[in-house]
């Protein structure tokens, strides 16, 4: 296959256009209210028919203790540790509920934990996640399962990174975003290189089969030459797979990017720049741009997967096990189940009271 990459900016300028949220498919101006819980009941039942697919879970922990000003997630900011307890109790009872609608024998291949800050919960209410899951699904206890889980670095430490090893994770994900002390402050996370490279060597310690991380590109006062920089740290640490993403600044739909200075974000021609330079170094430095902002290095599964023109994508990005059916568990998460997408109420007090 012919792996080389043009950049033709002015293609690129032609789509440079505002719309839905590209990272997931259908969008979210496809979704509506009137698929209701006997539909759902239905699609699951419809997906137990053999052939039945695997099974694969998506749960949403909503929490963080502080707000990064750039995140349009659906988040919950609050430092009163009680809340994960009550959470974790309805989401128990979610999985229950989700549980007894597909059939025992379908593996649960792939897991992924996205938030929020999933690492906000404690390795014990994280363990305690885990046996619910282990009590009422079949979880494939093999390493060629595909369990991962969104790390905040700010959140643990290397012995955390061995913890969850141990409670079967085996796929690891840092949100970095920018080493640079001037952007971190400008979005309000600020982490340090030290505390990234320390986490990275604990997961290779533990023997994690894939390390990712995540950068944002368009951030507020990030200069070609700064990003540069980050991405040459990024290089030397050698992570197997790089997620760069495109900020999209929304102040008037996301109300915490209102608190970014308006005269701190890079002018539209800047974020070009930074995409052309990305896509440049990455490559130059040996990974596969796969798409979709995802890069990977040569031996990873997902650049075999795309050679082999096996490669799938759902809402947990791309995979190699997307041909499974999808459930979503938490509030807000999105589940793929038969022929039907569907999600989760966004509110909290709703999720409580659907549940």
């Amino acid at each position: 296959m012919d792996s080389t990459l043009t950049f033709n900016r002015a293609l690129v300028e032609k789509y440079d256009r505002p719309g839905p949220r590209y990272t997931s498919y259908p969008t979210a101006p496809q979704f509506h209210q009137a698929f209701a819980e006997d539909d759902y009941k239905r699609a699951a039942a419809l997906s137990n028919q053999a052939p039945a697919k695997p099974l694969s879970i998506y749960i949403h922990i909503p929490f963080c203790k502080s707000l990064c000003y750039y995140c349009a997630c659906n988040k919950i900011i609050t430092q009163k540790t009680h809340r994960a307890v009550e959470y974790l109790d309805y989401l128990k009872r979610e999985i229950a509920l989700q549980a007894a609608l597909f059939d025992r024998s379908r593996k649960l291949t792939q897991l992924h934990l996205g938030g929020g800050t999933p690492t906000y919960l404690t390795s014990e209410q994280l363990s305690e996640l885990m046996s619910c899951l282990r009590e009422h699904f079949n979880l494939d206890e093999s390493d060629n399962h595909e369990f991962s889980i969104e790390v905040d670095p700010r959140t643990i430490d290397t012995a955390r990174i061995a913890e969850l090893r141990t409670q079967g994770f085996n796929r690891l994900s840092f949100g970095v975003q920018d080493f640079d002390e001037k952007v971190q402050a400008a979005v309000n996370r600020l982490q340090s290189e030290q505390q990234v490279y320390d986490l990275v060597a604990a997961a290779r310690a533990a023997k994690f089969k894939s390390v990712s991380v995540d950068l944002i590109y368009g951030l507020p006062l990030q200069t070609v030459a700064s990003f540069d920089t980050t991405l040459s740290k990024i290089i030397a640490l050698r992570p197997d797979r790089i997620a760069a993403y495109s900020y999209a600044h929304l102040p008037e739909l996301v109300r915490a990017q209102r608190l970014i200075r308006r005269e701190d974000m890079p002018p539209p021609e800047r974020k070009l720049e930074l995409l052309e330079l990305t896509i440049q170094r990455l490559t130059a430095a040996g990974y596969v741009y796969i798409g979709m902002d995802h890069f990977a290095l040569p031996d990873d599964e997902l650049c075999l997967a795309r050679e082999a023109g096996t490669l799938q994508r759902n809402f947990q990005g791309y995979s190699t096990h997307a041909d499974c059916d999808l459930i979503g568990l938490g509030v807000s998460s999105i589940g793929k189940v038969s022929d039907s997408y569907s999600q989760n109420v966004k509110e909290l007090s709703q999720y409580y009271a659907r549940i």
